[in-house]
């Protein structure tokens, strides 16, 4: 009589084996969508600079506005109230006002620019010097020009003390001369917000074109899928190399970014560096740094990983074998 074998289960994998499975079947996928997009490459390029030409745009535009804001933050500290005092203002009470404010708690220090200096000035800097020759008296009043303390130099403390020394006697007018400073950190809050709007916009554009090149993949393929799904493949299976192919989209188009923007910012960096040193002469053009340019090439794969997610999860899971 003939003996029958009895078929042997199947062992079951320990954990070490299915890890490796499982990494070989991702590092599969990984190389399978790269492969494709090398095997594309007019259809690639021309994606990866569209995805470039986005993110690199609002780069350039902060990369330029942290430069602004460089020589903003060196003026923080400038604000000065200059006292114009009344024409008729003798020596002697001009000289007891300068004694009152260099004891002043608040003020740093008081510089004097008498009527005679102020018309000198003004004689050395006009073209009408026979205009001024044939001046009777002198126009211009005395002038004392107050640097506040670094403790006093608070926009609002700054207003109430000029508005305290507007209230002295002889003092005909009272200006604070931070007040185009304000005006330009307002304008920069300004296009710092509209260049935040417009990443986001252009944001959303590289998901809407990842995610479109990662749908008409998945129609191209429709057939592909339903037979990997007829013999048993999950939907995570089907779905992994058209993520892959999203995150090599974004971490490509984030390269191609990086390199756009350093070659924008090296071309304009001689004129904005001439422009910085009239302002600042010991600021320098900042380029962007490896935080910036990692967070850039990462940035662009957790969009090109997200817009072809959008758009995978929603179509694999339509197609199913008929």
């Amino acid at each position: 009589m003939l003996k029958v074998r009895r078929s042997q289960p199947l062992a079951n994998p320990d954990t070490v084996t299915r890890m490796r499975a499982y990494g070989r079947d991702h590092l599969r996928s990984l190389l399978f969508s790269l492969g494709k997009l090398c095997r594309q490459p007019f259809a690639t390029t021309l994606t990866l600079l569209m995805i470039a030409v986005a993110l690199a745009l609002p780069a350039c535009l902060y990369v330029l506005l942290n430069n602004l804001q460089q020589i903003t933050r060196k003026w923080d500290d400038a604000g000065q109230i200059t006292l114009f005092l009344n024409i008729d203002t003798g020596e002697n009470a001009v000289t007891a006002l300068r004694e009152q404010l260099q004891n002043h708690t608040e003020i740093a220090t008081v510089e004097y620019i008498s009527a005679d200096r102020a018309l000198a000035e003004f004689r050395s800097r006009s073209q009408i010097e026979r205009l001024l020759d044939e001046l009777q008296h002198n126009p211009l009043p005395p002038t004392l020009v107050l640097t506040p303390v670094i403790s006093a130099q608070g926009v609002h403390r700054l207003n109430q003390l000029t508005g305290e020394l507007q209230a002295l006697a002889v003092v005909d007018h009272a200006q604070l001369d931070m007040q185009w400073l304000q005006r330009l950190q307002a304008i920069t809050r300004i296009v710092h917000r509209a260049i935040s709007i417009l990443g986001c916009m252009l944001a959303a554009s590289v998901l809407l074109v990842v995610g479109n090149i990662t749908r008409l993949d998945v129609e191209s393929r429709r057939e592909e899928i339903e037979v990997t799904k007829l013999v048993g493949a999950t939907n995570r299976f089907v779905r992994r190399p058209f993520l892959y192919g999203g995150m090599w989209y974004g971490l490509l188009g984030g390269i191609v970014a990086l390199f756009l923007v350093l070659a924008v910012l090296l071309l304009i960096k001689q004129p904005v560096q001439s422009l910085i040193g009239l302002y600042n002469g010991n600021a320098q053009f900042i380029l962007p740094g490896i935080r910036q340019s990692v967070g850039l090439i990462a940035a662009s794969m957790v969009l090109g990983l997200l817009g072809s997610w959008l758009a995978v999860s929603r179509y694999v899971a339509r197609i199913e074998p008929t």
